[in-house]
Order: structure tokens, then sequence, then C-alpha cells
């Protein structure tokens, strides 16, 4: 059974080990350097709010955050990432309302963002489905310092909260 709850320094060495290759590290941290390690997921996380994993009986199996939060206002959601093992289960979807819930109670906020590299096809359908809009389109680095379209999503959360 999935439940969610923060992260902690502990849970950084087994969620390091979540990404697979350094296009899926790109997806995740573009700024991070394959193979992750826990002290590049701690140095991500001091600038960032509302640090969330969830969990299959005690195994963390997804990890996610929130950052550039303006209270009352907005905020982004960053370093999405599941366990290889977990992909396909209903765990992302998990992660993400709980994201957008933590966003909404936490830090007041009416609109959540997030940017999703054009290349990465099964996450912009998976955010499409849960109501996640594109409305801008930007070229960012993506794996192996190609470039791609990075597509800013967002939804209105606020009056949403459901799990």
């Amino acid at each position: 059974m999935f439940q969610y709850r923060d992260a902690t320094f502990a849970d950084f060495n087994q969620i390091a080990s979540f990404p697979q290759s350094e296009q899926e590290l790109c997806y995740m941290y573009p700024k991070g350097k394959y193979p992750l390690n826990a002290e590049q997921l701690a140095e991500a996380a001091a600038e960032r709010k509302s640090l969330t994993v969830v969990t299959d009986s005690d195994e963390v199996v997804a990890y996610g955050n929130l950052y550039n939060v303006i209270v009352g206002t907005e905020c982004w959601i960053g370093n999405v990432i599941v366990q290889p093992q977990s992909r396909g289960t209903g765990v992302a979807c998990l992660l993400i309302q709980s994201l957008m819930n933590r966003a909404a109670e936490e830090h007041l906020v009416k609109t959540v963002h997030l940017v999703c590299h054009n290349t990465n096809t099964r996450a912009l359908f998976f955010y499409q489905k849960l109501g996640f809009t594109p409305y801008e389109i930007m070229l960012v680095e993506g794996y192996n310092t190609e470039k791609v379209a990075g597509i800013k999503m967002r939804i209105a959360v606020e009056g949403q909260v459901t799990l």
C-alpha cells in the first residue's frame, strides 16, 4: 500500500539509485551528474520545499519536491523520479497529487507548474492525464548537452485538494 511522507537525508542513497541512465537523470535533475549520489540530492534539497517520498511497505519508491515557491501564488514541482520496478503502478500519480496537495495546503498556492522535456513522451501524456496543460516551450539543455524543448505545464490547485 502506497503512502507518502517527508523525505529525509537517509532516503537519498536509495533515491539516487532510481535514475537508470544519464537521460533519466536529466529528466529528473538536469543539473545532476551521473551517477547520482546522496550528496547531490541533499544539495538540491537544501533549496527546495516539501521534500516528499512515496513508500510501499516502508520502501521508498518515488521522490519529488517543490521549488520557486511563492506563498499564496505559485510553485514548481521538481526532481520527480520513480523507482524502475514501481513504474506503471500508480505511484507517480500519488506522488504528484501529494505534491499538489502540499503546495495548496502548506504554501497556499493557486497554481502548480512543472517543466517536462519533449523527449520524455510518457511523462508528457501522464501530466496531461492529471490535468496539467502546456503553456510555453523553451529551449533547454537535455541529455548529452543536446538542445530539447522544455514544455512548461501548469494546473490550478486552489480548492482541488484530493487524494
